[in-house]
């Protein structure tokens, strides 16, 4: 990978990728919020249709979506693609899962006898793997330039509310682990503060899965006007918080639950945080010292069996 420093890590250009199976849609559902009324209606049929789309010219799918030519064109510019061709042999490219196939109306009668868990367990499993594979198709060189400046950041301050507080916690142990300088406050006045003591050199990693949450931007936007390099991890390409984000790692899912809830949302999260944490100890071989005299620290709270028997193992 070459030697870190600390040269800029704002404005240089992204590569588009296409090279992932299932990237099509992975990009399209990110790019949805962005595009324009006539772009959405081909960008919704072909999410919603794409079982009868590998056949279509351009002609019939903008019969079909019931929108022209032109807005079939600019929709697939919005997503990086050169135009029709590109988009068809992406479409003959992907292996795409039908939303509704998830999370199926359950048939089992009102009184709920018969729900099998196993079968909910696939589920809920097989909506979270696809979550993990649809971002990891939005995988750009925004991540190398997010890598190069945590590697050599003085300070990391990981901004959150609510459930996406969880995988900044875990971001703030794991990196705890290896020695960095950091914080992960949720209440919204800490945050400011902490903000407000970024300077160059330092980080700030936002999680926000709409991009909107108003403590969250205003303690980046704090912290980008002070000189600090921001990273959003969001699912929306087109938010307040990319705005005052430097660097923008993006998420995928498909939430179809009735009150937007589920786990799959976060489990993105917390898999781009463990990679960078795992990047860093590939980067800093030094730091498994730090990670086993914290592992030997955190044993005066295991049960006297359990660390005889792994002193022993050792």
């Amino acid at each position: 990978m070459g030697i870190l420093n600390e040269d800029s890590v704002r404005g240089e250009p992204v590569k588009k990728t296409w090279n992932t199976p299932n990237q099509l849609f992975a990009k399209l559902r990110l790019q949805l919020p962005a595009l324009s009324k006539a772009e959405k209606k081909a960008a919704e049929y072909i999410l919603g249709n794409h079982e009868d789309l590998f056949n279509l010219n351009l002609h019939e799918l903008a019969e079909a979506s019931g929108c022209s030519q032109a807005a079939i064109i600019r929709m697939c510019k919005e997503i990086g693609l050169d135009g029709f061709k590109q988009l068809r042999a992406e479409l003959n490219r992907q292996t795409p899962v039908s939303e509704h196939e998830l999370f199926p109306k359950n048939d089992n009668g009102a009184d709920g006898i018969g729900v099998n868990m196993a079968d909910i367990l696939q589920e809920v499993f097989s909506y979270n793997v696809r979550s993990l594979q649809d971002t990891f198709a939005l995988y750009t060189e925004e991540y190398d330039k997010a890598l190069k400046a945590i590697a050599v950041a003085r300070h990391l301050a990981f901004f959150s509310i609510g459930n996406a507080s969880m995988p900044c916690q875990y971001a703030y142990i794991m990196f705890k682990r290896i020695g960095y300088d950091c914080t992960a406050n949720i209440d919204p006045d800490i945050q400011m503060l902490s903000a407000a003591n970024l300077r160059p050199g330092d980080v700030a990693i936002a999680i926000s899965h709409t991009g909107q949450t108003r403590h969250v931007v205003a303690a980046t936007e704090l912290a980008q006007r002070n000189g600090a390099t921001t990273i959003c991890i969001t699912k929306n390409a087109k938010s307040a918080l990319t705005k005052v984000s430097d660097i923008h790692l993006f998420t995928s899912t498909v939430d179809l639950s009735p009150n937007m809830e589920l786990v799959a949302r976060r489990v993105s999260e917390y898999a781009i945080v463990e990679a960078f944490y795992h990047a860093i100890r590939k980067l800093k071989p030094e730091m498994e010292t730090l990670v086993h005299e914290g592992s030997l620290a955190m044993r005066t709270n295991k049960l006297p069996g359990f660390v005889k028997k792994n002193t022993a193992a050792e």
